[in-house]
């Protein structure tokens, strides 16, 4: 939209600040108050939800109360029927432009504190922001931070993380492991953004940080929680709770995480972690009688003692040392990433190798199934970004589906990739509604046939069936039939 061409009345326009897959941001100044705001613009756009999504996140913006949450002061539509919002200019820079504020770990700590509250009254009202990243992190001109853009967020209650035209389902250097997996998330989705973000002020760079979408999302999956440097370990236990992989076991309520930040703004917190760590001694008695009794033969005692026990510890056999060396290499695979490929060196081969000398071994058998659950995890992650990216069942062996369907083939009972399938059965449901509000009968006829293949009981899918049936000419019918009949006995070919 050229800004050239907005008209509102009571508002001068003075040009465009910002844009986004789904809207563009103007400054303006309000004529009744004299006073510089922020108008966000709707793109055009035929899909009503969007149009509805846009407005919920106006009033529920300017429902909540909070000096960390960005001031709502006009909901309304233009002449040519496109929403808008006039909101408060925030001209203090996102987060990104403020980093020389943020050097000290106090100044850090007060950061995450306010986010913390402000996220706190929007999860009272039973929302999730699924965005929070430093580019949603403003400030005011006196320094208070506030936090924006609300596109994204969804109800707690509404178990649906589809991805919709103009919106993604979160950043993926701040994602969540569950997020990025496409999984049902809660709450603690944004405490580990917001953990992301400190570990990032604290460290100078984002540790999680891939080289594209899809290694990142394994990245927060698999990898730890980096070691901090020995000032700010201090810092690890509250890193650690934010940043933890299961949400059960995250600050479960923001109000919890601000209140565990308190203490560590205080001087002691960080002297307290500064105290070195006494040595461990042996009982005085012991050395004393050992001194006391049969000095002469104390010298030889200790050496066969020495040599006994270093024998003992030392003796392995051939196929106890091909075992040792067999796990060491599964282990440094896996830490690789080196899971079934290449051949012949991978984590999978060395350990069925040690199977082969040992049918029992734990560590073997344990090392399989975290094998398996590495490539179900790397399967659903490509999922998930496959989607994000409208990658739902083409191109051939690079798809959602396709991902989803080889994470089934080793666990047909895989939550993640039956949550993955059930999000991309919805996909298909609101392209298929789409393409029928526009008209587009044979789009919508092919999305609803790709939906119901993966979810035939979808209650959405089967109606858009009643409709395009409705609406689509007998002939048409019949053929839809027949290849429908054809596609099926090429499916697992094709995708």
């Amino acid at each position: 939209m050229d800004h050239s061409h907005l008209d509102i009345p009571g508002y001068t326009i003075h040009g465009q600040i910002g844009h986004g897959g789904m809207a563009s941001v103007y400054l303006a100044t309000q004529e009744s108050l004299n006073r510089k705001v922020a108008i966000k613009v709707l793109r055009k756009s035929s899909d009503e939800s969007l149009n509805a999504r846009f407005i919920k996140e106006a009033h529920f913006i300017a429902s909540l109360a909070n000096p960390h949450i960005i001031t709502i002061h006009d909901i309304s539509t233009l002449a040519s029927g496109d929403y808008y919002i006039a909101m408060e200019l925030l001209d203090g820079g996102d987060l990104s432009h403020n980093l020389h504020r943020f050097q000290e770990p106090a100044a850090i700590l007060r950061l995450i504190q306010q986010i913390a509250e402000g996220l706190a009254v929007v999860h009272d009202r039973g929302i999730i922001h699924r965005d929070v990243k430093p580019a949603n992190i403003l400030f005011r001109n006196d320094g208070t931070a506030v936090l924006t853009d609300f596109g994204i967020a969804k109800d707690v209650d509404n178990n649906s993380d589809l991805t919709q035209a103009g919106f993604s389902l979160g950043s993926p250097s701040y994602s969540s492991p569950e997020q990025a997996q496409g999984q049902p998330i809660d709450i603690t989705t944004d405490i580990y953004s917001l953990g992301v973000i400190l570990l990032e002020l604290l460290l100078g760079y984002n540790p999680f940080k891939g080289d594209s979408h899809t290694s990142t999302a394994i990245n927060h999956i698999q990898q730890p929680v980096p070691v901090l440097p020995a000032e700010l370990q201090y810092l690890s236990a509250l890193l650690g709770r934010m940043l933890a992989k299961q949400p059960c076991e995250r600050f479960q309520s923001c109000r919890q995480l601000a209140s565990a930040i308190e203490p560590l703004l205080q001087p002691e917190a960080k002297a307290g972690c500064e105290k070195p760590v006494a040595p461990i001694a042996a009982p005085l008695g012991t050395i004393r009688l050992a001194t006391r009794a049969y000095p002469r033969l104390l010298p030889a005692i200790a050496v066969i003692a020495g040599l006994l026990i270093l024998s003992a510890l030392t003796y392995e056999s051939e196929t106890d040392r091909q075992i040792r060396q067999l796990l060491e290499q599964a282990e440094l695979s896996m830490d690789e990433g080196r899971y079934v490929f290449p051949e012949r060196d991978n984590a999978r081969y060395y350990y069925r190798q040690v199977l082969l000398l040992d049918t029992d071994n734990n560590s073997a058998n344990e090392g399989l199934v975290e094998v398996t659950q590495k490539l179900i995890e790397g399967y659903v992650t490509r999922g998930a970004v496959a989607m994000e990216e409208g990658r739902l069942n083409r191109p051939r062996g690079d798809n959602a589906l396709h991902y989803y369907r080889k994470a089934l083939a080793l666990d047909s009972e895989s939550p993640q990739a039956l949550a993955g399938m059930e999000q991309l059965a919805a996909e298909f449901a609101r392209r298929g509604r789409a393409n029928l509000l526009e008209g587009d009968l044979k789009r919508a006829d092919y999305n609803v046939t790709r939906g119901l293949r993966i979810n035939s009981e979808d209650a959405e899918l089967l109606t858009l069936r009643t409709e395009i049936d409705q609406k689509m000419p007998t002939t048409k019918k019949v053929l839809r039939n027949v290849l429908g009949k054809i596609r099926k006995t090429i499916d697992s070919s094709s995708e």
